[in-house]
C-alpha cells in the first residue's frame, strides 16, 4: 500500500529560484488474509487464450487503520515543512510492482501454501517455483533481495540432493 502526494505547493514565475518543493512517499506492508488470492477459471479465457484470471483483493480492518495513520503522519509531516498542496492519495490496488503472496510458500503442505521453503512446489516432483509470488508475508519494501536469497537457498538445496547430500 502506498499514499502518494506532492505535499508542497509549486512555485511559478520569479518565486521559482527560492521556492520548496517535496514530494512525500508513505509505504505499509498489507495484512496477509486468505481470501486476497488470484484465481484461474476452468472454462473462460483471456484473449491470449490463458485461462481467465480473477482477483480477490480485499483491506482488512488493521489495512484501514494503516492507510489513515500513513495519511495523518504524511500530513503531519509535509505541514511542518512547508503549505501541503494537495492532500495525500491511496495508490490504486494493483498499482505496486512486487507481487507478493501469489504462490505463497510454508513449512507444511497444509492448503495455504504451494511450495515448501525450498520452492519445490508440493506433491509434484521436480517442479519448483520463484519470483516474489513465494513470499507468504507483505513487505513494505522492493522484496528482490528477499528472493535471491530465497532462491539462492533453493538451488544450493538442489545441487546438495542432486550431489547425494540432501539435507
Amino acid at each position: 500500500m502506498a499514499l502518494a502526494g506532492s505535499p508542497y505547493q509549486l512555485a511559478v514565475g520569479d518565486d521559482l529560484p527560492t521556492s520548496r518543493l517535496g514530494v512525500s512517499v508513505w509505504y505499509a506492508a498489507k495484512d496477509i488474509q486468505f481470501g486476497d488470492a488470484v484465481e484461474f477459471s476452468d472454462t473462460e479465457t483471456d484473449f491470449y487464450g490463458m485461462p481467465k484470471m480473477t482477483i480477490r483483493y480485499s483491506h482488512t480492518a488493521k489495512d484501514l487503520a494503516t492507510i489513515e495513520s500513513m495519511r495523518a503522519n504524511s500530513i503531519r509531516s509535509a505541514s511542518r515543512i512547508g503549505t501541503l498542496a494537495e492532500e495525500p492519495t491511496l495508490a490504486a490496488g494493483g498499482s505496486s510492482l512486487h507481487y507478493q503472496g501469489t504462490v505463497r510458500m510454508g513449512a507444511d503442505d497444509d492448503g495455504e501454501s504451494v511450495c515448501d521453503p525450498y520452492l519445490r512446489v508440493w506433491a509434484v516432483d521436480h517442479l519448483y517455483v520463484g519470483g516474489n509470488g513465494v513470499i507468504p508475508t507483505a513487505t513494505a519494501a522492493n522484496p528482490t533481495l528477499t528472493m535471491v536469497a530465497l532462491a539462492w537457498r533453493a538451488a544450493n538445496q538442489l545441487v546438495r540432493e542432486l550431489c547425494g547430500a540432501e539435507g
